[in-house]
């Protein structure tokens, strides 16, 4: 009965949440100068017959309006469009009217995902283990030195060091790393690390304070008083208990991680969501641009309630509240 009631609240939630910023997006795109049929391609392509014979230009704008709801009043489109993603009726893109959204979607979101999870994994791989020696080495040239650069990390965006990588290792450092392209491991490492280095610092950082934490705790001065023996009461009894509040950090990385990659995608070139989203928006692609924005949303909000479910499993003390 608890848990039924907690994810129904949480499910009314996701839900609200989710058509506020559907409309918030399609509202700003609405409002934002330009249009699809006033974009540069199509605008130089649709020119002579605006010339010629403006009757069927005036046609062609009607039967295009009329297809997308766009002839609507703007409170009508928002409530069509909330309808038709939330039904999962994604449809067509404007762009490629005889190609559905799911089908360009199928190969560009996979990449945005590997992209993220192999970031949260690089992430927790290097992260843990810096945050556990500058516990142990707490007040040192050590922790002094993973804390400068767990804040260094943190402190530079994702988008900035991977334009950073680009001048780096497309202009100083040819051949060493590509910096264009997906689809094999060399191609993958400075995506990747791009999205990684923030999120390290994040790891590093808690997993140090939840340690210094925990080994504060009664059980610890117990197991020390027994005669458990230093690294196995730091490593079974110490790191084990830090890492389950871990979990309420690692979880909406992989989340935010998607987001990021947006932004990343873009600069290396990689053929993945963050492509299609800038292309739908400068567009002015109504359909494929609220398809996305309702992905990420999604992925967002389902990844935190995962984590609060996750963290209650793991730990009994904690309730879903």
């Amino acid at each position: 009965m608890f848990y039924a009631k907690f994810f129904a609240k949480r499910f009314v939630a996701i839900v609200i949440t989710l058509a506020a910023v559907i409309a918030i997006s399609y509202i700003m795109m609405y409002c934002s100068p330009g249009g699809f049929m006033n974009t540069t391609q199509l605008a130089s392509s649709l020119a002579p017959l605006a010339a010629q014979d403006p009757a069927a230009y005036q046609k062609l704008m009607e039967q295009f309006q009329l297809r997308y709801g766009l002839n609507l009043p703007l409170w009508h489109q928002v409530l069509l469009y909330e309808w038709h993603t939330f039904t999962l009726n994604f449809g067509n893109s404007m762009q490629n009217p005889t190609l559905s959204i799911m089908s360009q979607l199928k190969t560009a979101l996979p990449i945005s995902v590997i992209l993220a999870f192999s970031s949260v994994v690089l992430s927790v791989v290097v992260g843990i283990p810096m945050g556990i020696i500058a516990a142990i080495k707490r007040n040192t040239w050590v922790d002094y030195l993973v804390t400068t650069l767990s804040m260094f990390g943190q402190a530079i965006p994702s988008f900035v060091l991977a334009v950073i990588f680009v001048l780096l290792f497309g202009v100083e450092w040819q051949n060493v790393l590509p910096v264009t392209g997906w689809g094999t491991v060399p191609e993958a490492v400075l995506p990747v690390v791009s999205l990684a280095a923030g999120n390290i610092g994040v790891v590093a950082r808690y997993m140090r304070g939840s340690l210094i934490e925990t080994m504060r705790q009664d059980f610890i001065r117990t197991a020390k008083a027994k005669g458990v023996k230093y690294w196995p009461l730091v490593l079974k009894h110490g790191v084990k208990n830090s890492l389950t509040a871990l979990i309420t950090v690692i979880g909406p990385q992989f989340a935010f991680s998607v987001v990021g990659a947006v932004w990343v995608e873009n600069i290396f070139a990689i053929p993945g969501l963050g492509k299609v989203i800038s292309t739908a928006f400068t567009n002015f692609d109504f359909p494929l641009a609220i398809t996305a924005v309702f992905i990420l949303g999604a992925t967002i909000m389902l990844t935190n309630l995962a984590v609060d479910v996750i963290y209650a499993v793991m730990d009994p003390r904690v309730k879903l509240q």
